[in-house]
């Protein structure tokens, strides 16, 4: 008999039968295999340089059985440069075993077959602990998740639990359980038929310097929502208002700036990445296309008095919410009122 040690492994060649065994493979090493030649159906190699291990390939019974060349084949053994001439002798050899075997209509599936390879036990045990561990992942998973909606639905209370859309919105959020406060308070704030959409924990203000609170997309309105001692303090903007929204994406933090048709920028930041994300997709898809700009009224035609006093009680909220300053607040004032 004549043994081909290899890097990692090693092939032993008989009068009849092959043998086949990796070395190198951990945690889940497998017993040397013994197979009949009238097996081999298959053999290639891919050779050594001095700076990469060559590859001996070997197939039986017609079959593969895993990738073949990968790191998972107990088929495949590889060499070194300095073994480069003995695989490559051994390569020869068995190419001629394949060949005879085709010439003389060798069945090699039921000479694989009568072998009963070992490697066909190890990769259904193999195959059934990974399902294995997927199912009891899985249900890790699941009853991760049923807790944390137990959880969720404790800490917003009764109410608030009861609005499907509100318990979706606060799981779904990378900071959902940061936000318990001002979910618990959403069933009084909403109008109507109003449905959440996303909630996330975020600043509001210019460069991340405001207060923290949370803010709430719904179909009707954006809401920025800020837990106090005594009173929540909310902040509305209506979407029929928005103009452009536009976001920045840092590492693991982003901002999203929405402007409004009387020019007020309305800045969230501090958004984890899966926030700011899923909010920045909802609010497009609510307010229409990205970009979207309010068509200009014709020329000559003055705006109505109501609208102009209708936003500049808008401005005045935001003004009191803290959203813009007072200059900011005077300046938007005059030139709305320079339109009557």
């Amino acid at each position: 008999m004549a043994r081909y040690e290899g890097a990692g492994g090693w092939v032993e060649v008989g009068p009849a039968t092959l043998t086949v065994c990796r070395t190198d493979r951990r945690p889940e090493p497998l017993a040397p295999r013994v197979l009949p030649l009238g097996a081999l159906s298959g053999v290639e190699v891919k050779d050594a340089t001095r700076l990469r291990r060559g590859r001996l390939h070997l197939w039986f019974g017609g079959r593969v059985l895993v990738p073949v060349g990968s790191d998972e084949d107990p088929n495949t053994i590889g060499f070194t440069y300095g073994q480069r001439e003995a695989f490559r002798t051994l390569y020869d050899y068995l190419w001629s075993v394949v060949r005879t075997n085709e010439a003389q209509d060798v069945d090699v599936a039921a000479a694989y077959e009568a072998a009963a390879d070992p490697l066909v036990a190890w990769l259904a045990g193999r195959e059934r602990a990974r399902k294995e561990a997927e199912e009891e992942r899985a249900a890790a998973e699941d009853a991760a998740r049923r807790d944390r909606a137990a959880r969720l639905a404790r800490d917003i209370g009764p109410r608030a639990a009861a609005r499907q859309d509100i318990m979706a919105a606060g799981l779904a959020s990378a900071t959902g359980e940061r936000c318990r406060s001002a979910l618990k308070a959403l069933p009084g704030l909403l109008l109507g038929d109003e449905q959440v959409f996303v909630v996330a924990e975020c600043s509001l203000g210019d460069g991340g310097t405001g207060s923290t609170g949370t803010v709430v997309l719904t179909q009707l309105r954006l809401l920025f929502v800020r837990s106090g001692f005594s009173r929540d303090e909310v902040s509305a903007l209506y979407l029929r208002e928005v103009r452009t929204v536009a976001s920045r994406q840092k590492v693991t933090r982003g901002s999203m700036q929405v402007e409004t048709l009387q020019g007020v920028v309305v800045e969230f930041n501090g958004l984890r990445t899966e926030d700011l994300a899923r909010l920045d997709e909802a609010l497009r898809l609510a307010v229409g296309s990205p970009g979207r700009t309010a068509p200009a009224p014709p020329a000559g035609v003055p705006a109505a008095s109501e609208d102009v006093l209708g936003q500049i009680a808008r401005l005045g909220e935001l003004h009191a919410a803290g959203v813009i300053t007072t200059a900011e607040f005077e300046q938007k004032k005059k030139q709305l009122l320079d339109r009557l």
